[in-house]
């Protein structure tokens, strides 16, 4: 397939040569075996039904990863089936909540839930990184922050997406057996305890004096930005693990050598979440993403590369996807069902009438499945923000009330 890079572009991507020749069914059915984990260069996603189960389009994400990551990254899509190769337990085979293992969970987001409960447990015990298989890859784990992490004299050990000062839970990265994710998680499965579903969670003695920060930093924008349609305690609850991270961010040192502050702002690398990870929903002066535009990005996806190269549509098109290309690590499709007005673009994609429009051959969607296996960008690093210590802390515990 040729392709013409804008000249406006050329400077920013470099061509590379991509090793894997295996067909994308090929590389398909290796995911379905299960890999012992020999080292930290472990991605991890979950779906409770298994890489079957997933949307066609987020396959097809999962399978860029294989590519772009090359064989020093062991790629793994988790599941909830006990008679699957890749069955969760056999990795976390105890410590999370009985209805995980039981198959109890219930509520209206127990898939994004349960793939909480791994986020911590897999990095905290295997090291590496974790990604939802509704994020495009563009470049790979070491370009983005693995070189960063694993370099002895650098002082980071974590790398999270952050907006509104706090984490944004679809992608993080940190070293085997990192403090602070240890702590992280055992909040999370601690609030957990003996629950098949958040519902309360925003009152939990442990995340009601914290959920307070949580929901001041994100709360003018979310408001009028974001179109929650729900109670911010849902949004809590929905989000209950980010509001665990913040407990950690605030937790000064009470003996045990570790200041939750001091680490989020000396060893935790602050990834530009807007820039980085959602550029095409960016809004300028807000850090709410716009998710909202989702019918606008899904004709941009659609859009022939062979049209009418002087329509405002073809150039919107090719500013999105060129941007997009060179200038973000990844791209994470939202979509926070029953929570906001809009209908997300992974929503969009996930309709039957619609299967494989995400990358259609020919369209402006092929671009980002094609280039990030032919081109790499130029530059280094990622767009960080400027780590910020939290004014107001609290001297507890971790799991004192």
């Amino acid at each position: 397939m040729a392709v013409q890079i804008p000249p406006e572009y050329q400077g920013k991507l470099e061509p590379i040569e991509n090793g894997d020749t295996r067909t994308d069914d090929e590389i398909f059915r290796s995911l379905l075996d299960y890999r012992p984990v020999t080292s930290e260069k472990n991605l991890w996603t979950f779906w409770d039904s298994g890489i079957h189960g997933m949307p066609g389009w987020c396959q097809r994400n999962v399978i860029g990863w294989v590519r772009i990551c090359g064989p020093d990254w062991t790629i793994r899509v988790l599941d909830s089936n006990p008679e699957s190769p890749n069955y969760a337990a056999k990795y976390i085979p105890k410590g999370l909540p009985d209805a995980f293992y039981n198959n109890t969970m219930d509520g209206s987001h127990s898939g994004p839930h349960s793939a909480d409960f791994l986020r911590g447990a897999c990095l905290y015990e295997y090291g590496g990184v974790w990604a939802d298989s509704s994020t495009f890859l563009l470049r790979t784990m070491d370009d983005i922050c693995w070189n960063q992490l694993e370099d002895p004299a650098s002082p980071y050990r974590v790398a999270v997406p952050v907006m509104f000062d706090n984490l944004l839970n679809c992608f993080l990265a940190a070293r085997k057996h990192d403090p602070f994710i240890k702590r992280w998680h055992e909040i999370f499965m601690h609030v957990w305890q003996g629950r098949s579903n958040p519902d309360g969670l925003a009152q939990h003695p442990l995340l009601a004096p914290v959920a307070h920060h949580f929901v001041r930093n994100l709360e003018s924008s979310v408001e009028q930005d974001f179109g929650l349609k729900v109670p911010m305690d849902k949004l809590v609850e929905y989000g209950s693990q980010m509001v665990c991270w913040t407990r950690v961010t605030l937790l000064e040192d009470v003996g045990d050598g570790f200041s939750g502050p001091d680490y989020w702002s000396q060893n935790v690398i602050w990834i530009d979440c807007p820039r980085e990870l959602v550029l095409p929903f960016r809004k300028e002066g807000s850090d709410a993403p716009d998710f909202a535009k989702a019918q606008e990005l899904f004709d941009q996806f659609s859009l022939k590369r062979d049209g009418d190269k002087d329509s405002a549509q073809y150039k919107a098109a090719e500013k999105m996807i060129w941007e997009q290309l060179t200038e973000a690590s990844m791209l994470k499709i939202g979509t926070i069902k029953g929570l906001v007005e809009w209908v997300g673009l992974g929503t969009l994609w996930n309709r039957p009438e619609n299967s494989g429009k995400e990358s259609a051959p020919g369209t402006f969607g092929e671009l980002l499945r094609y280039v990030p296996l032919h081109y790499k960008q130029t530059r280094t690093g990622v767009l960080t923000r400027e780590a910020k210590r939290p004014l107001a802390t609290i001297k507890k515990g971790t799991l004192e009330p």
